[in-house]
Parts: structure tokens; C-alpha cells; sequence
């Protein structure tokens, strides 16, 4: 088969699709993996191509950052709007609904933004029509591939690369449009997709939202009630390639701490200044642990001199540093909360409320595999204390391994492959 992965232009949601992209490469399919390019992350065409996977550029950087630029601030406000759902507020998906739908639109910008230049679904939808894959495999926040492989009769599905909010949003949207008393009376996503459709002679259906299945990488007593198919597959953590630092040829002589805000290495706190990054790095100075941060060249510039038992460093990837990390401390990420169940690490949760963090904390605290603190209220104090109780209570390890348990109950990438395979035969046109 012919697969053709569409990945939103961030190197975060890049890695998600390594592992399976490689499983089928390996059992001699033909795969290719297709971005946007962004000034956001402009390392995307390049972390794809380091990963051994075949990139294809969209192009569109100049109009998708014009496009992107006020959703992403207006995220980084959330009073402002997010596309977080909140598992503790039943209306939270109004606001993400209204964040997806301007996302959604930013792939095919008005003339005011693309100044006449080609959009990026145009690109796509060319490209498949020329390469004619079998198989799209695509990014919910880059549903252009479901319309690409309508244009070209291949089967199609979407990988999800944390939890499923959109899923989520339209099942929410379908009930309110079904309810008379809800006063939604037009379908908010058509202002969008309606003429894009029109344009390449479609018409509506929800599998353009939701694809033909879905592939879940989300532990199953996490995920979603939503009715729509699921194929699950196990996430397994990559996090790109780089050769080992020396200093972690050997076990460290301490317990080892990882500090990460993710591959933003920003924190929304709810606070002017977001994280309080220094007065917690000397709130643990006294600890006999190591702590290992990775913070970008900003941050490590204002740090001055840090404590003895911080490292700080620009990257390292977590598949190499978690083996020997007894807790770490994160924003809530999907990548970051996957890489830490498959190395059974006690977690430390801070949620950023950007997509799915939130629910990623709550369900660590609920599974005994980790503390979760207050990111509009932060206390390093505090921090401290829940830092030492997961180093130092058993009962925080074994809610790591019951997590450990939850990822191996779903089939590995390579063992997905024959589903797979007999789907792409069923749905293909």
C-alpha cells in the first residue's frame, strides 16, 4: 500500500506518527509524511526527514503563520478562548468548538492572508492526485487530509495525537443541532468547510470531520464515550533522534528528577510571568536529588547561576534520560505523560491548558501515579512536598506500573497493521 500521513506543523505532533509510520515502512509499505511549514516550529520538514521517513513539504509558511498567530495567542490567554476540554465544566467544548473551527480555517486562508498565494489543502490535494495513495492517515488538527483523499478515492483515518477533542466536540455539536430547545440552528462548521467542499465537487459528510475510523493511542479507561470506530494502538515514545550525552552513560549516584515544560518549554500559569522557574529551582536546592530541566536559550539566558544539583539543558530527549529517572515534573502533554507510562515514572503534573492536560493530570491523580498541581496558583513550597512524596511513597510507583499495564493492553504499531490493511481495502474508492 501506498500510506500518506498529514501532520499539523509541529514537531509534537510529528512523533506520535513515527512508530506506526515505521512499522509500515518495515512490512515493505510505501510511506510518506506531509506538513505545512510553519514559523512556529520551522523544524518539521527536518524532524521528519531525521526520523527516516520520507517528508513532503506544503509550503504555506508565510500565510498559515499569518493564519495561526491569533489562535495561538488567544490560547495563550484562556480567558480569551482555548481548545482544552475540561472534564470538570459540561460547556468547556463551546469554547473549544469555536477555537477548532478558526484552526480548521486557517488551511485555506482568505485572499487578505494568502495574498494570492496557493493554499495549503491546494498543494496537498495535488500531490495525492499525482501519488495516489491507498491509505490517508491524518493529524485531527489537519483535517485536509481526509479532503485530499476524498479528491484522489483513498481510504481514510485519523490518528489521534492526544485525546480526542474534536470527536468529542462534534458528538456535542451533532446532540445541540438535534435539540431544538439548544437554539443551534445552522451547523457551525460549514461557514468552512461548505465552500472548501464546493470547490473540489464534495458534499458533507462527518467522516470529513471524524474520518472513516480512528486511530487511538490513548489508554482505553482514559479515552472519550464517544460513538464513533477506534483502532487502538499502543503510543510508543519517540521524541527524535540525537546522540547520548556522556553524562547519561551510567546510572545517576541520585535519584534523578526530569523538569520539562515540553517542546514549547513554556508554562501558562496563570501568572504574569508563567512558571516560577526560578524560585522553584531554589526551593530544591537542599534536595539530595539530581534535576535534570530543559528549558530553551530565553530561559536558560535569565536562569544565571543555578544550584548545584540542576542541569539545565536546551534538549534532551525523554527516551533516553527517563530509564533512570525516578519522578518527573511536566505541563501534562501527550507525548510528555506517554514517554513517562512507558518508562513507569511517578508524574508531577502542571496542566497547561491548551488541549488535553487537564484530563491527562486528572486521570495520573485518580490512577495513583502521580500529584497534580494548581497552574493558576502555584506554590514551589508545595511543589517541593509532592516532589518528595513521589520519590519517597511506594504507592506512587505502583500506580506507574498500573499505568505501564493500561499502554501493553493495546496492540503494538506492527500488530495494527492487518487491521489496517483490511480497512484500507474496505473504504478505499
Amino acid at each position: 500500500m501506498r500510506i500518506l500521513f498529514t501532520v499539523f506543523p509541529a514537531s509534537s505532533h510529528v512523533y506520535p506518527v513515527v512508530p506506526l509510520a515505521w512499522a509500515l515502512q518495515s512490512a515493505g509499505h510505501e510511506v510518506v509524511v506531509a506538513s505545512p511549514e510553519c514559523v512556529i516550529d520551522p523544524n518539521v520538514i527536518a524532524n521528519i526527514a531525521s526520523a527516516g521517513l520520507t517528508a513532503v513539504s506544503l509550503g504555506g509558511k508565510e500565510e498559515l503563520t499569518a493564519s495561526l498567530a491569533p489562535l495561538i495567542a488567544a490560547a495563550g490567554r484562556p480567558s480569551r478562548g482555548t481548545a482544552a476540554i475540561d472534564p470538570d465544566d459540561e460547556n468547556a467544548w463551546c469554547a473549544s468548538r469555536a477555537m477548532l473551527v478558526g484552526l480548521l480555517n486557517a488551511y485555506y486562508p482568505p485572499e487578505s492572508v494568502s495574498g494570492g498565494r496557493r493554499p495549503v489543502l491546494d498543494t496537498l490535494v495535488e500531490f495525492a492526485r499525482d501519488w495516489r495513495p491507498d491509505l490517508v492517515l491524518w493529524d485531527p488538527l489537519a483535517p485536509t487530509g481526509a479532503v485530499a483523499a476524498r479528491t484522489c478515492g483513498a481510504a481514510h483515518a485519523r490518528l489521534l495525537f492526544g485525546m480526542d477533542n474534536v470527536g468529542l466536540v462534534r458528538s456535542k455539536t451533532r446532540q445541540e443541532l438535534a435539540d431544538p430547545s439548544s437554539g443551534l440552528t445552522e451547523d457551525p462548521w460549514m461557514p468552512w468547510l461548505g465552500p472548501v467542499l464546493e470547490r473540489y465537487g464534495l458534499d458533507f459528510t462527518e467522516e470529513t470531520l471524524v474520518g472513516q475510523w480512528t486511530l487511538d493511542l490513548n489508554p482505553a479507561r482514559m479515552s472519550y464515550l464517544v460513538d464513533l470506530p477506534y483502532v487502538p494502538v499502543r503510543r510508543i515514545p519517540y521524541n527524535g533522534g540525537s546522540r547520548l550525552p556522556e553524562w547519561l552513560h551510567h546510572r545517576p549516584e541520585r535519584s534523578r528528577v526530569v523538569f520539562t515544560l515540553g517542546q514549547s518549554r513554556r508554562l501558562i500559569a496563570g501568572q504574569p510571568n508563567g512558571f516560577p522557574l526560578r524560585e522553584f529551582f531554589d526551593s530544591v536546592s537542599d534536595l539530595d536529588l539530581e534535576i535534570v530541566a530543559t528549558l530553551n536559550s530565553d530561559q536558560l539566558a535569565t536562569m544565571g547561576t543555578l544550584p548545584d544539583n540542576i542541569r539545565a539543558f536546551e534538549y534532551v530527549p525523554l527516551n533516553q534520560i527517563l530509564p533512570t529517572s525516578s519522578a518527573i515534573i511536566h505541563h501534562g502533554g501527550a507525548g510528555t505523560f506517554g514517554a513517562s507510562v512507558a518508562f513507569q515514572v511517578p508524574q508531577l503534573v502542571v496542566p497547561l491548558p491548551l488541549w488535553d492536560e487537564k484530563v491527562v493530570a486528572q486521570y495520573v491523580r485518580r490512577r495513583g501515579a502521580g500529584l497534580v498541581a494548581d497552574p493558576a496558583a502555584i506554590d514551589v513550597d508545595s511543589m517541593r512536598k509532592d516532589l518528595l512524596r513521589l520519590i519517597s511513597e511506594p504507592s506512587f510507583q505502583i500506580g506507574a506500573r498500573s499505568l505501564y499495564e493500561d499502554m501493553l493492553a493495546a496492540p503494538a504499531p506492527k500488530d495494527v497493521l492487518p487491521v489496517l490493511e483490511r480497512l484500507t481495502a474496505e473504504h478505499r474508492g
